[in-house]
């Protein structure tokens, strides 16, 4: 199918072809450009953990150049195992090596302390003069390498035991000799500050399941957003980087792993301060490229709004009136040539329109002819019946019976002959269906019935006289010929959002086959049948609530037919003409 365009369109279209490869090339290179920055913001971010984390680890391992010869000095072992030393030299002796720890605590800018210990004297030296030596706290506080401890002399941070053995002993309090150094928080936190204070925005030191050590100007929140989101990444040995967006802005997180500490160093950068700039030219050049269109646009639509629009208003006009809709028309705010056009077209549509509704009342008018003749053929076919039971109770001498027939059939025309208003109320037409047993209870005194009607249901409007064919098909066809006292029950009821009918009788029903070819002479349509009863009532009844009406038939729990009328009821709004 060849797909045309009108003047507006391809004006549009020739403005895009323009602009759109233009676009296309600066985006392309602007998108290359913000990838080669930012691949070299991770490597150069990489690098400066790696160099932070080495030098972190080079000064770190310097206290294992002072810690270590402390277990072989010889003041250490001088107070180990010269037990028969003077109170004066052992004094003196504990007063050099404290002075020793001394120095190699103050042999850097880190804060710690450096502690002797002689598990198996139950007595230590430290670098700080209030240190009291207590086995439980030597013991729980062990580890040949480097652990954080919240729980420190003052304050957390890491801790390290060495020891002579080179390995953890079953019971610490065994040894002869142990030293261990504490490096605190303090220290991690003046290094972070020194290192954020030149390029980086948020570093901290992480390891699952410990307390985060981070700068003093850290930001708290997008700090725990880092570590969730990092995830399994930090759990683990490796490095390397992610970027995720905390509060709309979008960060650069690498992450670097110190093998001495088993730590994770991670640090995040915002990368629009790196590649704003470079976005925000992009911006800048697409308003640009769409002021132009707009521009181009206006040009457009000059021609648009004084040819193709009136065009398009017109042939849209045609499409709803084709689809159904006689009452649109075309509004009148053209000063243009397609003024007079308009208003020609918005009089043959007021013409269509009035012709359309003449049809359609005439349908009406036809259709409601239609539903009293139909009613008007129950009349003959039962006053037939009544006058010959009335022939025949006169031969028989019967006056009562012949009194009750004549007064109950006037009671019955007056009910059937009032054409003016052919709904009828549920209980009022349940009350014909009385009036009609008890008629043909004169007719056949061993009939007996039962009607049933929920209140609910009392007002519901029906077409007249749609129940009464049903139970006079019951009695001529099912009981007529019945030995035995014959039973008619009749009962409404609401299931499924559909009200159900049903009238069972207890004569000699019908088989698979008798059914079949009676519902296929009710699909007959009315022009072609001329048939009564049940035909009657499937006609009357689908011609008043719609082809969703049914009728059905089976067999009755009393032993014979059962037929069951169902329909959905009109909603409100919907009723019928009066």
């Amino acid at each position: 199918m060849r797909i045309k365009f009108n003047i507006f369109q391809k004006m549009l279209a020739l403005l895009l072809l323009l602009l759109s490869p233009v676009m296309a090339l600066y985006y392309y290179s602007t998108s290359k450009s913000i990838d080669v920055v930012q691949e070299e913001l991770i490597k150069a971010s990489l690098n400066r953990m790696e160099l932070f984390v080495a030098q972190l680890e080079g000064s770190i391992e310097k206290f294992d150049l002072v810690s270590a010869p402390m277990l072989v000095d010889t003041n250490v072992l001088d107070y180990l195992y010269d037990l028969d030393m003077s109170d004066y030299s052992r004094m003196k002796t504990r007063l050099l090596i404290q002075e020793k720890l001394s120095l190699a605590s103050a042999s850097g800018n880190w804060r710690n302390d450096v502690t002797v210990y002689f598990p198996q004297r139950g007595d230590s030296i430290s670098s700080s003069p209030s240190y009291e030596y207590e086995p439980e706290e030597f013991e729980s506080r062990f580890s040949l390498g480097w652990s954080y401890r919240e729980d420190l002399e003052i304050g957390s941070g890491f801790t390290r035991t060495y020891v002579t053995t080179g390995y953890k002993p079953a019971r610490p309090d065994d040894l002869d000799v142990a030293v261990r150094i504490n490096l605190y928080k303090w220290s991690f936190e003046n290094l972070l500050d020194t290192y954020k204070s030149g390029h980086s925005d948020n570093p901290f030191f992480y390891k699952e399941g410990q307390a985060i050590i981070a700068s003093r100007s850290a930001d708290g929140p997008v700090r725990e957003g880092i570590v969730a989101r990092l995830g399994d990444r930090v759990d683990g040995r490796s490095s390397g980087y992610s970027i995720h967006s905390f509060d709309g802005r979008p960060y650069l997180i690498t992450y670097y792993y110190s093998n001495l500490l088993d730590w994770h160093l991670i640090d995040s950068v915002p990368l629009d301060q790196i590649i704003g700039p470079i976005k925000q030219q992009r911006v800048l050049f697409g308003a640009s490229s769409v002021i132009l269109l707009i521009f181009g646009i206006a040009a457009a639509s000059a021609l648009y709004w004084n040819v193709h629009r009136p065009i398009f208003q017109l042939v849209r006009a045609v499409q709803r009136i084709k689809r159904g809709d006689y009452a649109y028309r075309l509004p009148k705010k053209s000063n243009n040539e397609f003024a007079f056009l308009m208003q020609n077209f918005n009089e043959m549509a007021t013409q269509i329109q009035d012709l359309i509704e003449n049809v359609l009342q005439s349908r009406i008018l036809a259709r409601d002819a239609t539903l009293k003749q139909l009613q008007a053929q129950i009349h003959p076919h039962f006053l037939y019946n009544c006058l010959g039971f009335i022939i025949n109770m006169t031969k028989m001498g019967k006056d009562r019976a012949v009194i009750d027939m004549a007064h109950h059939l006037a009671d019955y025309y007056r009910y059937t002959t009032r054409m003016d208003n052919q709904g009828v109320t549920l209980s009022e037409e349940f009350a014909f269906v009385r009036l009609h047993l008890e008629i043909l209870r004169l007719r056949h005194d061993n009939l007996t019935y039962r009607v049933e009607l929920p209140d609910e249901l009392s007002e519901l409007r029906i077409p007249r006289l749609l129940v009464q064919p049903v139970v006079e098909n019951a009695l001529a066809h099912g009981l007529e010929n019945a030995d035995y006292p014959g039973r008619v029950e009749i009962r409404a009821y609401v299931r499924d959002s559909r009200v159900h009918l049903l009238v069972e009788d207890n004569g000699k029903g019908m088989n698979a086959e008798e059914i079949g070819r009676l519902l296929l002479e009710l699909r007959i349509p009315s022009g072609e049948y001329a048939g009564c009863g049940l035909w009657n009532v499937t006609q009357r009844l689908q011609g008043h609530f719609g082809a969703d009406a049914a009728i059905e038939f089976g067999a009755s729990r009393l032993g014979g037919l059962a037929v069951r009328l169902s329909w959905r009821p009109k909603s409100q709004g919907e009723g019928e003409k009066p």
